[in-house]
């Protein structure tokens, strides 16, 4: 039987914050999983603490009152450590409101689990080794594990290399969230609009994207075994159109995968706006302003979108 042992991945992934990852999910395990276990705990610790970082954070680079506006001519919250507080801050809102939200919760952890790359050991017997049948199982329901399967270890290796770096799994949920608001109900167009995307060239791609071109064949059943799973677990694969409802905790979840989304275009333009647009219930006002004040081009003013929030979200 294959091993099913994590190789190079680990907790300080999951728990990770920023970049670099180098870890053999590629990036595909990178912060959300810690991040769901803090909107689930039962103490609201963990989350103060991220709140703390997060203002230290912007107060170390905005400085007192008085200080000097500009570093080297750039106003400070837009600089690299400006806009990494202003995420920060931006990641601890929407922890609160999946803490809120139980079903955005629960929604958002079934979206994630086919992005794990190992099946973990028994939690209430470590020593226990998966048998071949649930091994078996654990592939044919998980991404990675399944391209692996069918691509073979080396080809996907070279894929889960190159994946931190060009942001590929963040950006195949970010452009599947866009999809569906694009696609307008037809979602036969979803996976094709995707692939399209995926495997052009187009310039607003996280820098080193080409590089994965050759790889379009993979790319492609990437999208296409990200597809089923999202029809899976809107409704056990009935009504293809209850998918797009899907598209909030898409974005959650991309969100909070990303390793660095002021490095992520596609990332702040189809998640992590939508989410601010949803209004102050969901997002305080306080991360909202950061933001605007660190990408000043993306948030200029509250939008029309700031006044409500769409129903229906999972």
């Amino acid at each position: 039987m294959p091993t099913t042992e994590r190789t190079g991945h680990s907790k300080s992934c999951e728990r990770a914050e920023k970049s670099p990852c180098a870890c053999s999910c590629g990036s595909a395990e990178h912060g959300w999983q810690h991040a769901l276990a803090i909107a689930a705990a039962t103490s609201d610790n963990a989350l103060r603490e991220l709140d703390q970082k997060a203002d230290e954070a912007w107060a170390t680079v905005v400085g007192r009152p008085g200080d000097s506006a500009s570093v080297r001519g750039k106003p400070k919250p837009q600089t690299a450590d400006g806009q990494r507080a202003a995420i920060k801050t931006f990641v601890a809102a929407v922890i609160r409101w999946l803490r809120r939200d139980r079903n955005l919760y629960e929604t958002t952890k079934r979206l994630g689990e086919p992005f794990r790359i190992s099946r973990d050991r028994d939690p209430d017997d470590p020593r226990r080794r998966p048998t071949a049948e649930e091994h078996d199982r654990f592939v044919e329901d998980h991404v990675i594990p399944r391209l692996r399967r069918e691509f073979g270890d080396q080809r996907i290796n070279a894929l889960q290399q190159q994946a931190p770096q060009v942001h590929f799994w963040c950006e195949l949920l970010a452009q599947t969230a866009h999809a569906l608001d694009e696609c307008g109900g037809r979602y036969d167009q979803v996976k094709q609009a995707v692939v399209l995307v995926l495997t052009s060239k187009d310039e607003q791609h996280p820098d080193g994207w080409a590089a994965l071109l050759p790889e379009q064949e993979i790319m492609e059943r990437a999208v296409e075994l990200v597809c089923e799973h999202l029809q899976r677990i809107a409704t056990g694969g009935v009504a293809a159109e209850d998918v797009f409802r899907l598209a909030w905790p898409i974005r959650v979840l991309a969100a909070l995968m990303c390793r660095e989304p002021r490095r992520h275009p596609a990332v702040r333009e189809y998640c992590v706006k939508p989410i601010v647009g949803y209004g102050a219930a969901e997002i305080r006002e306080q991360a909202k302003d950061r933001l605007r004040q660190a990408f000043p081009f993306e948030w200029t003013t509250p939008s029309a979108a700031d006044e409500g929030m769409p129903g229906n979200l999972v």
